[in-house]
C-alpha cells in the first residue's frame, strides 16, 4: 500500500509540473517535447496526456515530439485534436496507438515531417481501411511499427521513405503491398535487414525517382537479406548513392558458401541480371571484411560503370593492419568504372547514425 501511496505522489508531482510548465505560460507554444519512460517513470493518466495534447493544438504548437513508451501498461492513445491539429509542421511520436478514423480528410493536414517509432496503427472500423491525405508531408518514418497497412496514404510531395526495426505483422506481406505504392515518388529510401525478410520486391514497381539508398542493419550472412537488397537494386535504375551499415553481431556463418560465391559470383541469377548503371558512391559502415561483404564488393564494383567514390569505415575492433589488408584485397578486384577510388578509413565512425538523427529528430538505435 504504502508503494502504491509513493507512486500516486510521484506521478501526481510529475503531471502537476507539466501542468504548471504549460497551463501558466502565456504566449503560443511553436515547440515541445514531451518524454517519459513509463517503465521507470511515473505515469500520467491518459486524461492528463488528453488535456496536454488539448491545450498544445490550440496554442499554435509546430513541432511536437511525444514519448509515452514502455513494455507495460497503460497503453496511450494519441488524441484526436493532435491529428487534426493544423499548426503541427513536424511530428514525432513514440508510444502511444492510433486509432485511424475511416475517413482521414484535415489528419496530417500542414505536416511535412512524421516520425512513428514503436507506434502501432489501429482502425476505428475493420476491414475498412483509413484514406488519410498528406499534402504537404515531406518526410516519413516508421520504426519499430504495426499495422501500417491499415491506412492508404498518398502524399504528392513525399521525397524521404524510411521503414525501420520490426514489422509487428511481419507475416502480413501487406506492408510490401504499402510499400509498393510509394516508391515511384521517392528520392531516398531508408531500410534495414531485417524489413528486407519480409518484403516481396516482386511485388514492387520500378522506382525511377529513387537516388539515395540506405541499408541499416544488413546481416550479410543471413542470405534471405543480401538476396532481397540485389532484387531491390534492380528496382532502382537511377540509384546515384549507395549507404550500407552493417550488422556488427555477425561473423560469416558460412565461409565456404561465401568463397564459392567470390569464385563464380555469376551462379546466382539475381546477380546476373543486376545492372547499377548511375551508382557513383557507395559507403558501407562497420565493415569487417569478412568473406560476404568481401562478394558484394566485388559485385558492386563489377556492376557500377559510373562509380567513382567507395568509402569503407571498418566496424569497431578492426585493427590498421587489417584494414590494409582488405584495401588491398579490394583494389585487385575488377572494376567497371575505372574512375573509381576505394577509401578504407581505420577510424571507427557511424556517420548513418547522425544522419538519421539530423533528418528524422529522434535517435537510431539498434533495431534488433
Amino acid at each position: 500500500m504504502a508503494l502504491l501511496s509513493t507512486y500516486y505522489d510521484d506521478s501526481r508531482t510529475l503531471v502537476n509540473i507539466i501542468n504548471n510548465i504549460l497551463f501558466f505560460r502565456a504566449g503560443p507554444i511553436r515547440k515541445f517535447t514531451l518524454e517519459i519512460n513509463t517503465a521507470y517513470d511515473a505515469s500520467p493518466q491518459q486524461s492528463d496526456f488528453d488535456k496536454w495534447c488539448l491545450f498544445l493544438s490550440r496554442n499554435g504548437v509546430e513541432e511536437l515530439n511525444i514519448s509515452l513508451y514502455s513494455y507495460l501498461e497503460p497503453d496511450y492513445q494519441l488524441p484526436f485534436c493532435l491529428l487534426s491539429c493544423r499548426t503541427i509542421k513536424k511530428l514525432i511520436v513514440e508510444g502511444p496507438f492510433i486509432d485511424l478514423p475511416v475517413n482521414g480528410c484535415g489528419i496530417f493536414s500542414n505536416v511535412t515531417s512524421l516520425a512513428f517509432f514503436n507506434v502501432s496503427f489501429k482502425r476505428s472500423v475493420n476491414g475498412i481501411a483509413s484514406s488519410i491525405s498528406t499534402p504537404k508531408l515531406e518526410k516519413l518514418a516508421f520504426k519499430d511499427y504495426g499495422g501500417i497497412n491499415k491506412f492508404e496514404i498518398n502524399p504528392p510531395k513525399l521525397e524521404i521513405l524510411s521503414v525501420i526495426g520490426s514489422i509487428y505483422d511481419i507475416y502480413d506481406f501487406g506492408d510490401s503491398r504499402w510499400l509498393a505504392l510509394h516508391l515511384k515518388a521517392i528520392k531516398t529510401l531508408w531500410l534495414c535487414g531485417s524489413s528486407l525478410e519480409c518484403m516481396r520486391v516482386s511485388m514492387f514497381p520500378t522506382s525511377i525517382n529513387l537516388r539515395v539508398l540506405k541499408l541499416y542493419g544488413l546481416h550479410f550472412g543471413y542470405w534471405d537479406q543480401p538476396l532481397v537488397f540485389m532484387q531491390l537494386l534492380q528496382k532502382c535504375p537511377n540509384l546515384c548513392e549507395l549507404q550500407i551499415m552493417a550488422d556488427e553481431c555477425w561473423e560469416d556463418d558460412d565461409k565456404k558458401a561465401a568463397s564459392r560465391l567470390l569464385e563464380d559470383p555469376g551462379g546466382c541469377l539475381a546477380i546476373q541480371e543486376l545492372k547499377i548503371h548511375m551508382l557513383n558512391t557507395i559507403q558501407i559502415e562497420s565493415f569487417n571484411g569478412s568473406a560476404f561483404e568481401m562478394f558484394f564488393m566485388k559485385l558492386l564494383l563489377s556492376k557500377s560503370p559510373a562509380l567513382e567514390r567507395v568509402v569503407i569505415m571498418k566496424r569497431w575492433g578492426m585493427n590498421a593492419s587489417k584494414v590494409r589488408k582488405t584495401q588491398r584485397k579490394l583494389e585487385c578486384f575488377p572494376r567497371a568504372s575505372p574512375n573509381a577510388q576505394i577509401v578504407c578509413s581505420d577510424n571507427y565512425y557511424e556517420p548513418m547514425h547522425k544522419d538519421w538523427l539530423d533528418t528524422h529528430g529522434f535517435r537510431l538505435i539498434h533495431p534488433y
